[in-house]
């Protein structure tokens, strides 16, 4: 499925196959799921990290996906019965927030493609991410290793907004190898 998005949009997809369970456990370390009570994972495409998240998360704290490809949507919502999904683009996250009554979200998972994103688009959604966090909410994300204009522009970006950016270690068990962006407002 990854493959045949990936061509048909590749924006929207960002890889070829999806993340590995080793990314998903970078992704959702060092951050304080039990006190948190709005969760927000854009880009959750067929739900690589939704496991984690779900595993980690207060039972009573909100969590909602966004996905803005239909198809990768319907595939996330028959693996996890019960889960929230927006099909939306993570623009709109203000929005998304206002229909669900919630005013700051205490996290924000992302598997956005960045270095994918022209340079304005990069700027817009971290802006409606980084407008939509909790003063002390934190955003994680992710990178390839891959040396990219695109990712180090992106870099930039992250340690000019956030007050406090760490990185993991290299995932070398995903493909691409990547790493994690560990973000607090």
């Amino acid at each position: 499925m990854f493959i045949i998005q990936y061509f048909t949009n590749p924006k929207q997809t960002g890889a070829l196959c999806a993340s590995s369970s080793k990314l998903a456990v970078a992704m959702t370390e060092n951050i304080d799921f039990q006190k948190a009570r709005n969760i927000a994972e854009i880009g959750a495409g067929t739900g690589a990290f939704t496991r984690n998240i779900l595993s980690k998360k207060d039972e009573n704290a909100n969590f909602f996906a966004v996905e803005i490809n239909k198809k990768m949507a319907n595939k996330l919502s028959l693996k996890f019965e019960n889960l929230d999904i927006e099909i939306n683009s993570a623009l709109n996250l203000r929005n998304i927030l206002s229909k669900r009554k919630i005013n700051k979200l205490d996290i924000v998972i992302s598997s956005i493609p960045w270095a994918l994103l022209k340079e304005k688009e990069q700027e817009q959604l971290l802006y409606s991410i980084y407008e939509c966090l909790d003063e002390g909410g934190y955003f994680t994300t992710f990178a390839y290793i891959l040396p990219t204009r695109a990712r180090a522009r992106f870099r930039k970006k992250l340690f000019a907004l956030f007050g406090e950016v760490k990185t993991s270690k290299t995932v070398w068990q995903n493909i691409p190898p990547a790493f994690v962006y560990y973000c607090k407002k």
